[in-house]
């Protein structure tokens, strides 16, 4: 450079005002999601000291120490009265998990209940916490879900019952972010172990035709079947098989928010509770069919909302899982799905509608162009993964602009084909 001419500012160091007032703005939801989900954390905190003067105050959580404690002095995982002959699953103290569920709560049998019941609600705000963290979405939405979750119904419930739905939270969104791989198929693995319905993620692999998936998950399912059967022992198993076979009074049951027993509470009588029930079995099993043509994330939400309306109990609680639907919408491009989880306040009649909806609406987020299956790649155009072809431009002829200007020149891609022509005959 030559003496006294000053160097250039760069275009990076030149300052852009109308740069830092997007990143300004930008941080804006951020900060308000922050805010919120410290008011959430804030109600759950109060929650520990206003839920245990409740009457429901750890009634879930009292079945489960029953059954680790049981299963820590040698006695069977079940109450005799469901083993014995038909019964109502509203009952308290009834254990309706399978066997490697309480194995994992033996920690918790030395612990007094009064104890134990104030330690699992910290394990739910944890986990709720860690489930957030997990979610393969950006950050403002793991915050903004934790602080709409955090005020749901349906997680205010699960924690002052002692329910497990909270932290099944956990291994959902680690199949989630890490879906159809080892760690993901794992996570399901124990999903299943403790809620049987979600059980339908097999079939649903299945019709993927991720068959390593698969694999994987009735690896894991195996190996907690392995692990757990020393300690539990075969009879824990034909035990649990004769409990769910003894369950009756499933519809109409007080608090069970299926189709059927929606029926019944709007005063409806037989067989239109139970063709409630098969109608909705069979709008998810379209539902996850539909799915199919979508990329795989779709088809994991879409198969959640079925696992809810597949399930003959389906209790408020449950629809903590909505934390999942709401932030994988709002990644793609719906933020009011964010909303979702609120929508458990309403009346119990309203719910199962508020199932459907977390079942169907994941079919409204935005493309992410990943193929859900080999099935469908059969159907994809040929130039899928390259820029389709300009309309109007012939397959061979390339088209190119020369620099600094704008006309267009085609040069001919195709080498012209030699004419042979045969000697005429006549001549």
């Amino acid at each position: 450079m030559k003496p006294g001419l000053a160097e250039p500012p760069s275009p990076s160091s030149t300052p852009r005002p109308w740069a830092e007032g997007r990143g300004r703005a930008a941080s804006w939801p951020l900060l308000a999601a922050v805010a919120a989900a410290i008011l959430g954390l804030a109600w759950l905190i109060l929650g520990l000291a206003t839920l245990p003067d409740s009457k429901a105050w750890g009634f879930d959580f009292a079945a489960y120490h029953g059954a680790a404690s049981r299963l820590a002095d040698g006695l069977g995982l079940y109450a005799a009265r469901s083993l014995s002959g038909p019964f109502e699953p509203t009952s308290a103290g009834l254990y309706l998990y399978p066997p490697p569920f309480a194995v994992g709560m033996l920690p918790l049998a030395a612990v007094p209940l009064e104890s134990a019941t104030a330690a699992w609600y910290v394990f739910h705000v944890l986990a709720l916490a860690a489930a957030c963290a997990l979610l393969p979405v950006r950050p403002v939405i793991r915050v903004a879900g934790f602080a709409v979750t955090a005020l749901a119904f349906a997680v205010v419930r699960d924690l002052a019952l002692g329910n497990v739905s909270v932290m099944l939270l956990v291994p959902l969104a680690i199949t989630w972010r890490w879906l159809d791989r080892p760690a993901g198929s794992l996570a399901m693995a124990l999903t299943i172990a403790v809620k049987p319905t979600t059980a339908i993620y097999l079939a649903w692999w299945a019709l993927r035709r991720r068959w390593w998936a698969l694999g994987w998950c009735l690896a894991g399912g195996a190996v907690i079947l392995l692990v757990t059967l020393p300690l539990v022992g075969v009879q824990s198993y034909l035990d649990y098989l004769t409990m769910l076979r003894n369950v009756s009074g499933v519809t109409g049951a007080p608090g069970n928010l299926d189709l059927g027993s929606t029926m019944v509470r709007l005063g409806l009588t037989e067989p239109l509770p139970t063709l409630a029930y098969l109608g909705g079995v069979i709008a998810a099993a379209v539902a996850v069919i539909a799915s199919l043509r979508r990329d795989r994330e779709v088809g994991f939400m879409v198969t959640l909302g079925a696992s809810l309306l597949l399930s003959p109990l389906l209790w408020d609680h449950y629809l903590a899982a909505l934390l999942l639907p709401a932030t994988f919408l709002a990644q793609r491009g719906r933020p009011w799905a964010l909303l979702l989880p609120l929508l458990t306040w309403l009346p119990a009649v309203a719910l199962p509608a508020v199932v459907l909806a977390a079942m169907l609406l994941p079919f409204l987020a935005r493309d992410a162009g990943d193929p859900p299956s080999p099935r469908k790649s059969l159907m994809r155009p040929r130039w899928q993964g390259r820029p389709p072809p300009r309309r109007g431009s012939h397959p061979g002829v390339a088209s190119c602009r020369l620099p600094g200007h704008g006309l267009r020149i085609h040069a001919q891609a195709r080498a012209q084909q030699r004419t042979h022509h045969r000697p005429d005959p006549a001549g």
